[in-house]
């Protein structure tokens, strides 16, 4: 006896089906009234236990077969038609999948023969397929498709021979034309319902009392549940609650902090919402936040499916949380659920801002969960002729998801305001403008996402990259046929692709073609299954002394986002071409793997700055005449920000003369230090008391601002001057704030290793100016 993979190799197959379906029964005594019962909870007044029955069915065509547990398999299947899950990527959720399986009847039979109602009589009267759709509800109970091969010796291994596709019922209907019943089913996502449910669950109650917008003592309706409760709504307004006194009880009060103003998640203290307090009145209702505070993004999804009635014995937890770890390791989510909605609307929002799948396999009976990425690696190799059947191949372009260009808004700061874009502070864009000339692409193709309040700067970045590198061609759709002994990768797998419809630019077959699995389809015939596959193509990932440009201002930019998270050992080289760039920290390496090398090549006099530090405020008096008293002192400088952090992550940087790159050979840069900010000074005396002078700020691109003078209060005195701002092109960067009657700040750095090695090319006095660098 043989497994179903280990008689998968066999040349020439016999294939057939057995259907299975879980029904309720009661066994033992069961009565109708004053009449016998026959075995099911709707024809017994017995309570149902949770007994049930499996009813068995193959092809007509099908070997003869044993029973199983005693049960016989009956020859009445004279149709299947599968439609499997399909992929879509970068829309979030797949089209679910669905399974139709046709009948005859069959006389002289009963689906409870050992009923005390199934006389002899009522054997044979009507069908089997009548009187088991009469006893029975059908509606999302579990069915099983399996398919099974006849083995070289002719025995079948109905134990372990079989792949087993899962599914639940749906709909059991007649066709009174030709006799035949038909029994539909769906994919086990399908029985969430999740197009007709919302989330979070509607949770909450009502004012008891008019409050007004200062009141922290709200009193609340006794009916609801509050104990758990950590931010509330109340029409636009929310609070988070300090606690709850006589809960479930006609005085209920939640205790919340100061109203208005910002609301900080408690674990991560990120910032959730800010919010206006507002007058309420008796009635309003009440609804009890769900809070993500550093939730993970298959937590938060695992908590909306169990919500919605799926089964969470269905989710792989720990396969989930390792792709989430692997290809979003640094994406936590931050906010506050405040209002239901679709669930479809929901799980779309959190699949197309981290660009993931979701999908039920139904020969693993689990939802899956998958990232898009251009670093996910090829698992297999198809060739036309052995894995794809020969001359079955077609080629369709899908040209509507090509985008050269992203954009998607985010940082929704008050969460209480329309999706409307006004009511967004950021946007992230990512484009491959070397697609753009005469010679390519004439212009950019646009991806618009929907304002998403779930994404922080770098999961925007991710967002965008990921999308514009994996769609910036066009992508094309292959369909196939293949033979269920070729059948060995699945959904949501990435191969590679040799077929006659790609050719290379010499005109033999083309092995650079990568594609995604999106459908495995089986069709059933009388004479065997045979599958249609359908992929997508999968842009590769920039390959090992691959360059990627960045031609457009950089403030705060993660090079590992940029090169959309690889989860490997990568060696990349980023062109900085011809622009400059600003921000605390400018360029950081972000969280590449410790075995990765980056190569970054300052080209068209790329300009490399960081902000300079503002200038400290000047001491601060208060003056009644003749007594001059200090309210408070001059403030230190700000520290200069830092160009390049490399975090550990070995860098080669070119500032001038020859460079590793074919496209870039001529390197032309420079990275410059900005200077911190000079302290404040003490108030002084001219007869008339001065306040304390700001500090100077430093220079840099973004120049630090100079220190405000310091307040005074009472009558008679001066206010002293403001600093000068710092000047964006120096000359005096990389030094420290000057320190006057308060500290300076400390010098920007140039670049910071950090553990990392770092070597320079071609940098010069005028070209590198270190600061409190790596690199004096």
């Amino acid at each position: 006896m043989s497994t179903f993979l280990a008689t998968q190799n066999m040349r020439v197959q016999r294939q057939f089906e057995v259907f299975e379906i879980d029904l309720p029964v009661i066994t033992g005594a069961c009565t109708l009234g004053s009449s016998q019962g026959f075995g099911t909870p709707l024809f017994c007044d017995q309570a149902w236990t949770g007994e049930y029955k499996t009813y068995y069915f193959t092809n007509e065509n099908a070997p003869i077969l044993p029973s199983i547990n005693g049960e016989p398999i009956y020859r009445l299947i004279t149709n299947i038609k599968e439609t499997t899950t399909e992929l879509k990527p970068g829309d979030g959720l797949s089209a679910r999948g669905s399974l139709n399986i046709t009948f005859k009847d069959d006389t002289g039979q009963d689906p409870n023969v050992t009923a005390p109602g199934v006389t002899d009589e009522v054997k044979n009267q009507g069908t089997y397929l009548g009187k088991l759709n009469a006893r029975q509800i059908f509606e999302n109970k579990n069915v099983r498709l399996k398919l099974y091969r006849v083995e070289p010796d002719g025995t079948v291994d109905l134990v372990n021979g079989a792949e087993t596709r899962h599914y639940v019922a749906n709909a059991f209907k007649l066709n009174p034309k030709n006799g035949k019943w038909s029994l539909a089913c769906k994919d086990v996502l399908l029985l969430a319902n999740l197009n007709e449910k919302s989330w979070p669950i509607t949770a909450g109650g009502f004012l008891r009392q008019n409050i007004n917008d200062s009141v922290t003592a709200i009193p609340v309706d006794g009916d609801t549940d509050y104990s758990s409760a950590v931010f509330i709504r109340i029409g636009d307004e929310f609070s988070q609650i300090v606690s709850v006194t006589d809960n479930l009880t006609p005085t209920a009060v939640l205790n919340v902090t100061i109203r208005g103003g910002d609301l900080f998640a408690p674990a991560s203290a990120v910032l959730l919402t800010t919010t206006n307090a507002e007058d309420h009145t008796a009635g309003d209702e009440v609804f009890i936040c769900d809070l993500s505070d550093d939730e993970t993004i298959d937590s938060l999804i695992t908590k909306i499916l169990v919500d919605s009635d799926f089964d969470v014995s269905l989710i792989p937890a720990a396969e989930w949380a390792a792709e989430v770890a692997e290809w979003h390791a640094t994406d936590k989510i931050n906010t506050l659920h405040s209002e239901s909605e679709s669930v479809n609307d929901v799980l779309n929002r959190i699949l197309t801002g981290f660009l993931m799948d979701l999908w039920f396999s139904t020969t693993e009976n689990l939802a899956k969960l998958s990232a898009i990425s251009v670093w996910k690696q090829s698992t297999a190799t198809l060739t036309e002729g052995k894995e794809i059947n020969s001359y079955t191949i077609n080629k369709v372009p899908k040209e509507s998801i090509r985008a050269s260009r992203a954009l998607v808004v985010y940082d929704k700061r008050n969460l209480a305001d329309s999706d409307d874009t006004p009511s967004y502070k950021r946007a992230s864009q990512f484009s491959d403008n070397a697609l753009i000339s005469p010679a390519l692409f004439s212009k950019h193709k646009d991806k618009q996402f929907d304002n998403n309040f779930l994404l922080t700067k770098d999961a925007a970045e991710l967002l965008t990259q990921r999308y514009v590198s994996r769609f910036k061609f066009t992508p094309f759709v292959r369909t196939f046929k293949t033979e269920e002994r070729a059948l060995k990768f699945n959904t949501g797998d990435v191969v590679d692709l040799i077929t006659t419809v790609d050719q290379g630019a010499d005109g033999l077959p083309s092995g650079n073609i990568r594609a995604q699995i999106i459908k495995i389809n089986p069709n059933y015939n009388d004479d065997g299954r045979i599958y249609d596959v359908t992929t997508m193509s999968y842009e590769a990932a920039f390959n090992s002394g691959s360059e990627i440009v960045l031609d457009s201002p950089l403030g705060g930019v993660n090079l590992y986002i940029l090169a959309g998270a690889p989860s490997q050992d990568v060696e990349l080289t980023f062109i900085l071409d011809g622009t400059f760039s600003q921000g605390m920290t400018a360029i950081r390496a972000g969280a590449f793997t410790s075995g990765s090398k980056i190569i970054l090549i300052l080209a068209n006099g790329f300009d490399g700055q960081a902000d300079g530090g503002n200038g400290g405020k000047g001491e601060s008096i208060e003056y009644v005449n003749p007594i001059v008293t200090v309210i408070s002192p001059p403030q230190d400088g700000a520290n200069g920000g830092l160009v390049y952090d490399a975090q550990g992550i070995d860098t080669d940087i070119y500032f001038s003369g020859a460079t590793p790159s074919v496209a870039y050979p001529v390197a032309d840069g420079y990275i410059r230090a900005p200077s911190g900010g000079s302290g404040g000074y003490n108030h002084v005396n001219l007869g008339i008391p001065v306040t304390g002078a700001g500090g100077n700020g430093g220079d840099g691109i973004v120049v630090g601002l100079g220190g405000q003078p310091g307040d005074g209060t009472g009558a008679g005195f001066i206010i002293g001057d403001t600093g000068f701002n710092g000047d964006p092109f120096g000359p005096s960067w990389g030094n420290a704030g000057s320190n006057n009657d308060a500290t300076g700040g400390l010098a920007g750095s140039g670049v910071v290793d950090n553990g990392a090695t770092v070597v320079f090319f071609g940098d010069t006095p005028a070209r590198y100016i270190n600061g409190a660098g790596s690199h004096p």
